[in-house]
């Protein structure tokens, strides 16, 4: 882990890639929903996170899965659902914060979805490709450029909601930072504009996305 020193003032630290991609991977599971076989995954979280030489990175993992292991299970889902669920900036698909409901999101997630398979990456075919759990996942597996290039389309979403997060006071919060700690400085300050044949065309994996947000996801 190397410092940058080119500024005035203290900076946030530069990790390297191999350590972002293991807190991904780490924050990837543990920001999905708190049921029974999460609660079991825990002790495998805890056991991981060992292996990490940051202590700041350990601690804030090993707080995190301690509080949650010592909170009732029914308890702990309802902080879970009040944290995500209830404002749109804080809901855990991201695209949802920047375009709103439905079609407007759609050249957004059409973009995702091309990114994640010009990478290999196929996800689930019940989930939207905006779900946070599965852009951390495909940023701990994805060749360096390509998950760069989904950091770059979803940074704005990751501030909003984590900044949303941090100021409900939600044990997630502390979590979320880390998230954004571990992930380097953007190279664009925006989600690209869809180009023009995105925005005329519906194309079928449109019609799918979008069937899909009516559906529901959790």
């Amino acid at each position: 882990m190397t410092m940058d020193t080119n500024t005035e003032t203290i900076v946030k630290q530069v990790y390297e890639p191999e350590m972002r991609r293991m807190v991904c991977k780490l924050i990837s599971y543990l920001l999905q929903y708190p049921d029974t076989e999460w609660r079991e995954g825990l002790p495998g979280v805890q056991e991981a996170v060992l292996s990490i030489s940051e202590e700041e990175v350990k601690r804030i993992v090993l707080t995190f899965t301690r509080d949650a292991q010592a909170v009732d299970a029914i308890r702990w889902q309802d902080s879970y659902v009040r944290a995500f669920d209830f404002d749109k900036k804080s809901n855990l698909y991201l695209t949802y914060a920047l375009h709103g409901d439905e079609r407007d999101r759609g050249p957004a997630l059409i973009d995702l979805k091309r990114r994640y398979e010009a990478a290999g990456f196929y996800m689930e075919a019940s989930e939207l490709p905006d779900y946070l759990p599965m852009v951390l996942e495909f940023i701990a597996e994805a060749p360096e450029k390509d998950a760069i290039g989904v950091l770059d389309t979803c940074h704005k979403a990751l501030v909003t909601m984590t900044e949303s997060i941090a100021g409900q006071n939600s044990p997630y919060g502390p979590l979320l930072t880390l998230m954004l700690q571990v992930m380097p400085e953007p190279s664009v300050s925006d989600v690209p504009e869809p180009s023009k044949e995105e925005q005329k065309q519906p194309l079928g994996g449109l019609n799918e996305i979008v069937e899909l947000m009516r559906r529901g996801n959790r």
